[in-house]
């Protein structure tokens, strides 16, 4: 354990955007997070079907006591920290972010930050149900600046919110919806707000023009990045899948080219999606942790440009507790914590 401590506050000081805290020798860290859902009502699980048992059972997101629990399991496997599901003030993920995880006793030994969910919030503004987000429309822009400024606010000023360089990661989900989406429109919306943030776009897709960033909607713009850095929630094709096969192989077959076509031209944040199972019926990947752990080596091999000061790749974890989608790696009743271990070996943790 102290080993581990002593990784874990290397961290954060490579996370907390001071170069002067930084020696010239010290290799850049990679980060290690995984996206967490606070959407669960204890002992109702009837939103939507699900795929495996947790071993915690039927918890509710908004107890205290499953959150340490979950950042004592997180920490086992060597992450650095969550990335939180959030779709709006007072919605159940802001409500249940709030009375759960921030207060359990153990909040301070992981840093997080948030997974904008942007269908949802945004398309809901927009008015179209076509899933094409204009920000052409003043009430778009309104919306995204209003839930900036409120996360800006209510979160980013705590210490154990994540930083890069002293920006706030906001990890923007499906970009590849937004439409008349420039530069400016962030900058300006950056300047309302008061604040700089690291954003991190899920844009790159396995189909269409987001297979490479020099096509994509909102990759490149006269041969530069619109966003910081760019990732891929999550590369789930159905008709592209082969009934149960392993997640290893689609992923190897499916999104390690594209991923490698991103990671030459972008800064890249790798994603690592164990399984596959969800309510809707689409076709399944299966997952061991054996294989877990050379999906990761996989994606190791990926061409890498630094995140930010002292911080080489981050990887992303789909996901902890996404039960409806079955990408977990929480502890469950058919593998325990074996997706932990092999997550901690994977990585060197």
């Amino acid at each position: 354990m102290t080993r581990f401590l002593t990784s874990l506050s290397l961290t954060l000081l490579l996370i907390g955007g001071s170069p002067s805290l930084l020696s010239a020798a010290a290799p850049p860290r990679d980060l290690v997070l995984a996206y967490y859902y606070p959407w669960y009502q204890q002992g109702d699980w009837t939103r939507h079907g699900y795929f495996g048992e947790p071993t915690l059972g039927n918890y509710g997101t908004d107890d205290a006591k499953i959150a340490a629990q979950h950042i004592d399991w997180a920490q086992a496997a060597g992450l650095d920290g969550f990335v939180v599901s959030w779709g709006g003030p007072q919605d159940m993920t802001d409500k249940h972010f709030r009375a759960g995880y921030l207060q359990a006793d153990n909040a301070d030994q992981l840093k997080y930050a948030f997974i904008y969910e942007s269908l949802g919030r945004l398309d809901a503004a927009d008015g179209e149900t076509n899933e094409r987000i204009d920000f052409s429309k003043r009430r778009v822009v309104r919306r995204f600046q209003e839930d900036l400024a409120y996360l800006n606010k209510q979160f980013c000023g705590d210490e154990r919110y994540l930083k890069i360089d002293g920006r706030p990661v906001v990890v923007l989900y499906v970009t590849r919806t937004f439409r008349n989406f420039n530069a400016q429109t962030l900058q300006d919306i950056e300047k309302e707000v008061g604040q700089s943030f690291y954003f991190i776009a899920d844009e790159p897709f396995i189909l269409g023009e987001q297979k490479d960033p020099a096509t994509a909607e909102n990759g490149l713009r006269d041969g530069k990045p619109l966003f910081d850095a760019y990732t891929a929630y999550n590369m789930f094709e159905s008709d592209l899948v082969k009934e149960g096969e392993p997640a290893i192989d689609y992923m190897r077959r499916e999104a390690l080219p594209v991923f490698k076509t991103w990671a030459e031209q972008t800064v890249f944040c790798p994603t690592l999606m164990p399984k596959y199972h969800d309510f809707r019926g689409k076709r399944t990947l299966t997952g061991t942790p054996e294989q877990y752990k050379k999906m990761v080596a996989m994606m190791q091999e990926l061409p890498k440009r630094p995140v930010g000061h002292g911080i080489g790749s981050i990887y992303l974890i789909t996901s902890w507790n996404e039960w409806w989608e079955g990408t977990t790696i929480e502890p469950d009743t058919t593998d325990g914590e074996a997706f932990l271990k092999a997550n901690r070996e994977a990585l060197g943790r």
